[in-house]
């Protein structure tokens, strides 16, 4: 993934980022484009469509859009909380198939609620031609840093 340096640096923010690998290496195996973040608003991705992501009869399989919203929701949820996050679960609808032809998919992630405790994300998936191909929500929990183990901190004895 390909966020720029300045938003690499504040998900990097805090001690319990120490250690964190980032981008995470699942990443190498989805490239994506960065388009556009703007705080509070929205994140948005490009993810080029491949052939290794197709089903037998060349469409793009269904849980590739599963690797594509989550690889948007992490980072987004990341710098919207401003703290770790993880998925509790995720939801996405399919509207229309896709498959190499349509080039790219473009993801926007967008905070539909925000608590103490946890983020709900709403976001939608575009084709090149600008159709609406799937949408998904997510609930995800915000981490409480004090609460998570550093890098840097011992290990408890076995």
């Amino acid at each position: 993934m390909a966020l720029p340096e300045e938003l690499m640096k504040e998900m990097k923010k805090g001690s319990i980022m120490e250690g964190a690998q980032f981008p995470p290496k699942v990443f190498h195996m989805v490239p994506s484009e960065f388009l556009e973040y703007k705080k509070g608003v929205h994140l948005k991705l490009r993810f080029p469509l491949k052939e290794d992501y197709n089903n037998p009869f060349h469409i793009t399989f269904g849980g590739i859009y599963g690797m594509f919203f989550d690889a948007a929701f992490g980072p987004f949820s990341g710098l919207e909380a401003e703290a770790p996050t993880s998925s509790l679960d995720m939801n996405i609808t399919y509207l229309k198939s896709t498959s190499v032809k349509d080039k790219y998919v473009d993801i926007t992630a967008r905070v539909v609620s925000k608590s103490k405790s946890y983020l709900l994300i709403h976001g939608e998936a575009h084709k090149s031609n600008g159709d609406l191909v799937a949408t998904c929500t997510s609930r995800m929990i915000i981490m409480d840093p004090s609460r998570m183990q550093t890098s840097k901190a011992k290990q408890p004895k076995s």
